[in-house]
C-alpha cells in the first residue's frame, strides 16, 4: 500500500502542474493581447484621422495592419488554449450554473466575439478595397475582388464594432475592478520605487 501511494503521488501532482502552466500561458496571452489592443486603438486614431506628417501617415496604417494581424493570430492560439483548459476542467466536474456564472460567460463570449470580428472586418475592408494587407513588411494580397459596396459595409462594421468592443472592455474592467486596482497600486509602488532609487543615485 505504501509503495502504491508513493508511486501515485508524482502522477497526482502532474495534472495540477500542467493546468497551472496552461493558465499561466493563457494569462500571458491575455496581457500581451491587451497591450496590442491599446496599440491598435492608438494607431487606429491616426488611420482614421491622418496627421500632416508624411512619415506618420505612412507608418500608422502599416503598424495598424501588422498589429491587427498579429492580434488575430494570437487570438486563434488563445482560443485553442482556452478550449483545452475549459475542456479538461469541465470534464471532471460540470460548472454550477448561477446568475453570476451566466453573466461572466455572456460577457467573455461577447469579448471573444468582438476580438474576432473587429480585426476580421478590417481585413475584409482592405480586401474589398483591392489593396494588400501588410504584416510587418510582408504583403498579403487581396483574397476577394474589389467591391465598393462591400468595402463600405466592412468599413461601417469595423468602425462600429470597434466602439462596441470598447463598451464591453469597460464592462470587463468594471467586473474586475478590485483586481485592476490592486495591480495599479503595485505598478505605482514599483515605479515610485524606481524613481526613488534614481533620486538617491
Amino acid at each position: 500500500m505504501g509503495s502504491e501511494a508513493i508511486a501515485k503521488k508524482p502522477n497526482s501532482t502532474r495534472k495540477p502542474q500542467r493546468q497551472t502552466n496552461k493558465f499561466k500561458h493563457l494569462m500571458l496571452l491575455h496581457w500581451v493581447m491587451a497591450i496590442l489592443l491599446l496599440l491598435l486603438y492608438f494607431t487606429g486614431l491616426y488611420v482614421a484621422r491622418p496627421p500632416q506628417a508624411d512619415f506618420i501617415q505612412w507608418l500608422s496604417p502599416l503598424l495598424h495592419q501588422s498589429i491587427g494581424t498579429l492580434f488575430l493570430l494570437l487570438l486563434v492560439a488563445r482560443i485553442f488554449l482556452l478550449l483545452r483548459v475549459v475542456g479538461s476542467k469541465y470534464l471532471r466536474r460540470l460548472p454550477t450554473v448561477t446568475s453570476n456564472w451566466l453573466k461572466r460567460t455572456a460577457l467573455h463570449t461577447a469579448l471573444y466575439f468582438f476580438m474576432l470580428i473587429v480585426p476580421v472586418s478590417g481585413f475584409f475592408l482592405r480586401n474589398y478595397r483591392g489593396v494588400d494587407t501588410t504584416f510587418f513588411g510582408i504583403s498579403v494580397p487581396p483574397v476577394f475582388a474589389a467591391n465598393a459596396y462591400w468595402a463600405d459595409l466592412a468599413k461601417d462594421y469595423h468602425f462600429w464594432t470597434s466602439y462596441l468592443f470598447l463598451v464591453f472592455i469597460g464592462l470587463h474592467l468594471l467586473a474586475h475592478w478590485k483586481f485592476m486596482r490592486s495591480h495599479l497600486r503595485r505598478c505605482i509602488c514599483w515605479f515610485s520605487g524606481i524613481w526613488c532609487d534614481l533620486d538617491l543615485d
